[in-house]
């Protein structure tokens, strides 16, 4: 794989860029773990940001536990943590920025977690 990001054009280069990049083309366990906690603790901050904004404009109650719950649950949506954390309501209410960021956050989440079972795959085979 590693050659295969040094032939063709550009754009040809650019999956396996971002596949060595992102995973070590599937040997790295440690990689996807920290571009998934990057994830996370950047989506945080961002919901954290502005849900506070929010609730300083509402004059509504806000703890920050909120922002790292709301990021978990955009995460790993595969759990179903929206309706067990949040309401409804609440989730109908965000901002629509952070409706984006919660899907930027589960469609990248996604191919994270599979380069991370790949790693381990990869780490515990048996030869």
């Amino acid at each position: 794989m590693g050659f295969a990001a040094q032939i063709g054009g550009w754009w040809q280069r650019l999956p396996y860029r971002v596949f060595g990049a992102v995973s070590d083309f599937g040997y790295s366990i440690q990689w996807p773990a920290l571009w998934m906690l990057g994830l996370f603790i950047g989506g945080a901050m961002i919901n954290h940001v502005v849900l506070r904004w929010g609730a300083t404009l509402r004059g509504a109650e806000y703890h920050p536990a909120q922002a790292f719950a709301l990021s978990f649950a955009n995460q790993f949506p595969l759990f179903g943590l929206h309706l067990r954390w949040f309401s409804a309501e609440y989730l109908r209410d965000l901002n629509p920025w952070l409706k984006a960021l919660g899907g930027l956050q589960t469609v990248l989440s996604l191919p994270l977690l599979f380069f991370l079972g790949l790693g381990l795959r990869t780490r515990f085979r048996m030869r």
